[in-house]
């Protein structure tokens, strides 16, 4: 009898702690994590000239209850490199590490307002009595931007309010521009978008702006779903495209076929 007994009080003082550790990890002080580390795309593309700023919200959590106050998030910018090893053709060891900086990283107060700028800290804060916020990040319509995508990867910084969450949640990428982005559905070519209009190019994105007479962005593909038009979208696109290339006219201009790119290599495109 006494090792039964014995044996539940060990059970039980398990089981305790199994029910403290969580207490323990999460809420010993307050925390704050974003939501979704998923790389978000924007572009000026589809705004008027003289909108020369964009602002993108980035949802973050925290953990550990909430204040009557206003508690301010910092963000910081995270340099981004690209490592090749060279290695010994005989052990196969690393012998050499080429580090390159990624190209076309965003620099702060040309393609975003600085993370440490005094007219953005007011903004970036989860409210008083508020456990989730979405945290400001303004872009700024530079010149570049037409030529090239430009990068803003960044992380969360602890502070005299938070501590951090979940590594895996703690930085996030935005890809920007002013000529033409993947959108949300359209983030990957295994994207929602792309069930009903197939593989990215900015050459079909760009076709599908001139024959719908529309801007081809994520409101108007979360519209399109919504009034359940993706079907007739996609019927409507493939047989302008068949119209298109076998326009005598395009044929002898060299538009068609329709190509991804500008580039007389690139592939054709197709809509599935």
């Amino acid at each position: 009898m006494k090792r039964i007994i014995c044996y539940c009080a060990v059970v039980l003082v398990i089981i305790s702690g199994c029910r403290k550790a969580p207490y323990l990890v999460y809420s010993d002080i307050a925390r704050i994590q974003i939501s979704d580390t998923i790389t978000m795309s924007a572009t000026f593309v589809f705004k008027n000239k003289n909108i020369v700023r964009d602002t993108q919200y980035i949802n973050v959590s925290t953990i550990g209850g909430i204040t009557s106050f206003d508690r301010p998030v910092k963000f910081e910018q995270i340099p981004e490199y690209t490592y090749t090893y060279k290695r010994d053709p005989v052990t196969n060891q690393i012998v050499d590490t080429i580090v390159t900086a990624v190209p076309f990283q965003a620099k702060p107060g040309v393609h975003y307002v600085d993370f440490n700028d005094k007219s953005v800290q007011d903004i970036m804060v989860v409210k008083a009595n508020e456990a989730v916020a979405k945290i400001p990040v303004i872009l700024l319509r530079d010149t570049s931007l037409v030529t090239n995508s430009y990068r803003l990867r960044f992380k969360l910084v602890a502070n005299d309010q938070f501590g951090l969450g979940v590594k895996s949640a703690q930085q996030k990428t935005l890809v920007f521009s002013d000529r033409l982005e993947r959108f949300a559905s359209w983030s990957t070519d295994n994207g929602l978008a792309a069930g009903w209009f197939g593989k990215y190019s900015t050459g079909k994105h760009q076709f599908m702006i001139d024959v719908l007479k529309q801007n081809i962005d994520q409101a108007w593909y979360d519209a399109a779903s919504a009034a359940g038009a993706l079907r007739q979208y996609s019927t409507v696109l493939k047989q302008a495209l068949v119209d298109f290339n076998s326009d005598p006219a395009n044929q002898a201009s060299g538009k068609a076929p329709l190509r991804e790119t500008a580039s007389v290599t690139s592939p054709i495109v197709t809509f599935p």
